[in-house]
């Protein structure tokens, strides 16, 4: 764990000079509510809305094309009836192609198309069977969103991201999709 943990800081202190020299790479994190869209064949559908998170990284290859990857966490959705309960936990990676529009010095609007591999975390029990797994699915991805550009460096990003199903299993699916705000910062 030790040669784990210096491997990182060491590989960390090595890659910030190199990205302070790279012109359009960026970082961010955001923050925001995610919703997930349940529907079973003959039985209609339901929301659920999560607390949901990301981290990404991209590069902007021009001031209007670059791309982007990153990580999300959609949160934790915990059902229970009589004498049974259900947990779902859900994340994604996604890789995506981006494209934006800037309107003027302090304000831009961008879209993002990719993939993503959306990973659920399932476990269900009651008096009579328990059951626990994960499955993976890999899905298209959409994002539209807004820049607020403080400087040169640091803008306050809001974006909608479309994850497409998170979980496809017969007779039903899951969708996830967020709505977030947080910050970007450009080296």
């Amino acid at each position: 764990m030790k040669k784990q943990l210096f491997a990182v800081v060491a590989g960390a202190a090595l890659a910030f000079p190199l990205f302070a020299q790279a012109e359009g790479f960026y970082a961010g994190a955001n923050v925001g509510r995610s919703e997930f869209k349940a529907s079973v064949d003959g039985q209609g559908s339901e929301k659920e809305n999560k607390t949901g998170y990301k981290a990404y990284a991209g590069y902007d290859f021009t001031p209007n094309f670059g791309a982007e990857a990153g990580y999300v966490n959609f949160g934790k959705v915990k059902l229970y009836a009589e004498d049974a309960s259900a947990h779902l936990k859900s994340s994604a990676f996604y890789v995506a192609a981006t494209g934006t529009l800037p309107l003027n010095e302090q304000f831009s609007l961008f879209g993002k198309a990719g993939v993503t591999q959306n990973r659920a975390k399932i476990s269900f029990n009651n008096d009579y069977f328990d059951f626990s797994g994960s499955k993976n699915k890999t899905a298209a991805m959409f994002g539209i969103g807004a820049a607020y550009h403080f400087d040169k460096k640091l803008s306050l990003v809001a974006e909608y991201e479309n994850f497409g199903k998170i979980l496809d299993v017969d007779g039903g699916n899951l969708k996830a999709d967020l709505l977030s705000i947080g910050l970007r910062y450009k080296f």
